[in-house]
């Protein structure tokens, strides 16, 4: 139990420091166990200059849509749950869901 890092994708993020010295991992959505292994493989190999197809992810890649500050957080994850709620007895995503999976935000 306790806090989770959650990134906007639902996914794991990287990131440089210290002049692409150092890698951080993190933003796991509570699943770090299952993936920490893969998200160190990850950073080695971006350290090593190792290539491979993990490394070509958007995960990787990219960072991930920023969440907004809030009451804007709020108001958001409120929308976000009701269409979600209404895709799933309409089976398909309104225009909210589509925005947000355009914006990078996978849900």
């Amino acid at each position: 139990g306790g806090p989770i890092g959650l990134t906007s994708r639902f996914s794991a993020a990287f990131g440089r420091l210290f002049d692409d010295r150092a890698v951080w991992a993190g933003g796991y959505s509570g699943f770090g166990v299952g993936t920490s292994r893969f998200g160190a493989q990850v950073a080695l190999d971006i350290l090593d200059g190792i290539g491979g197809d993990h490394l070509d992810l958007e995960m990787v890649t990219s960072p991930p849509f920023p969440f907004p500050p809030e009451p804007l957080r709020w108001a958001g994850a409120q929308i976000t749950m009701a269409s979600i709620a209404r895709a799933d007895k309409r089976g398909g995503p309104n225009l909210w869901l589509r925005l947000l999976h355009r914006l990078g935000i996978r849900i």
